[in-house]
Order: C-alpha cells, then structure tokens, then sequence
C-alpha cells in the first residue's frame, strides 16, 4: 500500500472521520453512503478550524461550540480534562452501556417491586404484554379517568365552595402549626420517658411465679373481711349508744325492756368478738406461712 495513503488513513482514524483499516474509503471505493458521511464530517472539522481561527465568521451559528476566549487548542485541552474527569468520576461500563431504561426511575422502581412480588428477578427475561390487552387495560383507564373528572364537574356545579381568602388560610396555618408543635413536644416527652423509664422493662423473659402469691391473696381476702367486721363493730357501737340514749330518755318504765335489749347486744358482741379472735388466728398463720415461704 502506498505510503501516502496509510499517512492519510492514519490521520483519518486520529481525527475519528473512519477506522484504521478501512482503506477502501480513502481510496474512493467505498459505498457512496460512506464517503458522503466522510465528506461531511471532514467538512464539519475544517469549519470549525475556521471559526476557532476568527470567530467572528460564526461559521458554525451553534451556541457553546466555539469559545472565543481561548483558541482551539485550548478548548481542545479543556475537553480532554471533562473527558477524563467523567471517566474518573462515572463507571464507563455503565456510561457505555447498550441498555436503555425505556420508563422513569419511580415507574422502573414500582416494576421491580411488582416483578419481585410475583416471584420474578431482574435478571430474569419478561415477555411483553400483548397489544390487545394494552390497548383494553387503557380503554379501562381512560373510562375511569371520565367517570372521575364527570364526578368532579358534578360536585363543582353542586356545591359553592369559598373563596380563597389569604387571612383565613394564614390563620388556619399558624393554628396548625401551633398544634402540631404542641403535639411534636408530646412525643418528645414521652420518647424521653419511655426511653429512660419504660424500655429497660421492655422484652424482659417473664418471672418465674411461687405459691407465694397465693398465700398473699388468702392473707388479702382475710384482711377484707377483718375489715368489713370492724366497720360492722362500729356499727354496733353507735347503734348501742343510741339505743341508751333513748332508753335514758324514757325514764325508767322501759328499764326492764332497756335490759333486755343490752343483754341481746352483749351476746351480738361476744359472738363478734369470738370470730374476730378466729379471723386474727387465721391471719396469724398466714401471715407465718407466706414468711416460711419468703425464707426459702
């Protein structure tokens, strides 16, 4: 081959206007396609060469191609450095990359977590939806959308909604932000508390439980009803001491009656007293057999 032609294939390839093995095209063989597409980019370098040198032609109209601060070489410099900038900073694999996302990044989200629902992984190959129930799935959307905005013309003509009024939606805000600053306080209160008093008994393995408990219910029943008998004593008391009185205040005809009544009160109270010895025996001993239990 001759020399001339490798030293004009091999400027081509520099200049990137084709590759370094494709003679035919600096030859003249080559399709008419591709030495069209040659031409052109030969003739895009050398006008913008010729704006570089005098920009002032505006050869090439394009906002941002030619800089007129700096020559050629200078801003050829400058795409050298953001070049290797991007390849430093960005992973050219996936710069490169022949795969193109054909929906936004929410909607290929939405579809991951749809695939992964059905059991289906991203490397897995999903065949597409036919046509026909596109088309009938958008037929259904698009009825919906009318039923929706039908609805909404209809409560527009139905009901007068207020006006926009500046001063009460500022009121409104400053009420809710007022409550809502009440209502973060509280939270913060109770995070507070709840991380210092409530968590440390939080997810605890449950006690282990004796008949200890049991002995206590017992005493606690007793202590009741020893309860209840005193307030019945005190009861009986009062009652006692009226009876008297009255009977003080009859004169002495209803003396024999008077006896009578206090010799009944008396048995009442000896009886009282007897199951008030039982219930502190009882007591006693439970009291005693919940110690033993404490003990051990």
């Amino acid at each position: 081959m001759d020399s001339r032609l490798q030293r004009l294939l091999y400027i081509s390839s520099v200049l990137g206007l084709c590759r370094p093995d494709d003679i035919d095209l600096v030859k003249g063989s080559a399709s008419k396609a591709k030495q069209i597409s040659f031409m052109d980019q030969l003739l895009d370098l050398v006008c913008t060469v010729d704006a570089s040198e005098d920009p002032t032609k505006r050869v090439m109209s394009s906002p941002g191609l030619i800089d007129e601060s700096m020559s050629l070489r200078e801003q050829a410099d400058h795409d050298y450095q953001l070049v290797d900038g991007i390849a430093r900073r960005e992973d050219v694999k996936a710069l490169f990359s022949n795969d193109v996302e054909l929906l936004p990044l929410d909607l290929m989200k939405q579809m991951k977590i749809a695939l992964k629902e059905q059991g289906i992984s991203d490397k897995e190959s999903v065949s597409l939806p036919d046509f026909q129930s596109l088309v009938k799935s958008l037929d259904e959307v698009s009825a919906q959308l009318e039923r929706s905005t039908s609805h909404l013309e209809e409560l527009k003509h139905n009901y007068a909604y207020p006006n926009y009024e500046e001063q009460w939606s500022e009121r409104v805000s400053k009420t809710m932000q007022l409550s809502l600053s009440e209502l973060a306080q509280m939270v913060t209160g109770f995070t507070f508390t709840f991380e210092n008093e409530i968590r440390q008994w939080c997810n605890r393995a449950p006690p282990a439980l004796t008949d200890v408990g049991k002995a206590f219910k017992r005493v606690y029943v007793l202590l009741q009803h020893f309860t209840e008998m005193l307030h019945n004593l005190t009861s009986a008391k009062s009652s006692f001491h009226t009876i008297k009185q009255i009977a003080e205040d009859k004169g002495s005809s209803a003396v024999p009656h008077r006896h009578q009544e206090t010799t009944k009160l008396a048995s009442s109270c000896d009886e009282a007293m007897g199951s008030l010895r039982n219930c502190i025996s009882v007591l006693e001993t439970s009291l005693a057999t919940s110690q033993h239990y404490t003990d051990k």
